[in-house]
Order: C-alpha cells, then sequence, then structure tokens
C-alpha cells in the first residue's frame, strides 16, 4: 500500500495526468494518457539502495541500484502535496506531452510519452529505471 500517492492534471490537456507514488521503499511518477501509462520514471530509493542490479518481478517496483546513482541521489520522501511541482510542455514540432517534477522546487525528473524510463538527475549513467538527464 502506497504511504504517498498523488494525481496531478496536466493543465491544458486534462486526458493527461502525472502519478507519484512512494510505497515506503521507492517512489516513482507513471505519465498517464486517460487510463493508460505511457510513460514512467524512478524518482528516489527510500530503502538502502542495492549494490547489484538484479531484476525479479516479486521485487517491483524496483530500487535503483547503486551502480547507477549520483552521490547525493538520496532526497528527503514527500510527505505533502505542496512539496511537488509539475512543469507540463508540448513540443510544437509533435505535439509530445512532457512533465518536468519538481520536489521542494528542485528539478529531479522528467518524463515524455513514450519514455519508458524518463530521464532523472540522480542517475549517474542510463539504466532501465532512468535515463542521465
Amino acid at each position: 500500500m502506497p504511504i504517498f500517492t498523488t494525481q496531478i492534471p496536466c493543465e491544458f490537456d486534462r486526458h493527461y495526468s502525472l502519478k507519484i507514488v512512494d510505497d515506503g521503499r521507492v517512489a516513482y511518477a507513471y505519465l498517464y494518457e486517460g487510463e493508460d501509462i505511457v510513460g514512467d520514471v524512478w524518482l528516489y530509493n527510500q530503502a538502502a539502495a542495492p549494490a547489484t542490479s538484479f531484476w525479479r518481478t516479486e521485487d517491483a517496483p524496483f530500487l535503483n541500484p547503486t551502480e547507477y546513482l549520483t552521490k547525493d541521489a538520496a532526497i528527503k520522501p514527500i510527505t505533502d502535496e505542496s512539496e511537488i511541482r509539475c512543469e507540463w510542455t508540448e513540443s510544437k514540432d509533435d505535439g509530445l506531452i512532457e512533465a518536468g517534477i519538481y520536489i521542494r522546487d528542485k528539478f529531479i525528473a522528467a518524463v515524455a510519452v513514450g519514455a519508458k524510463p524518463g530521464w532523472s538527475v540522480l542517475v549517474a549513467k542510463d539504466g532501465p529505471l532512468a535515463y542521465v538527464y
């Protein structure tokens, strides 16, 4: 059961929304188009990051291993909606919707339609949960 969850509608196209879920171990952001998840990105670990990566279905949602993280990847978990800000953009070329995710006014990650995964400033190298921003 998530300890924190919120859904933020896109301010200019209500067909899109961003759902942030922190289950007490790890937090992710999911970009929705209607009822479908069209993008996702790891936000932070609450539990200790594993030293090595191994991906077992029963461990989902996955903690991001230390091999992918920056030295300052540890951030305080979200406890209130007021700590989150989402900046929505739409590409003029192809109409692609993207959400920039800020936690306590610090840019943390971005996710766009089709981005699985999205991008994070807290990762040191591209991995299966987030690409380097």
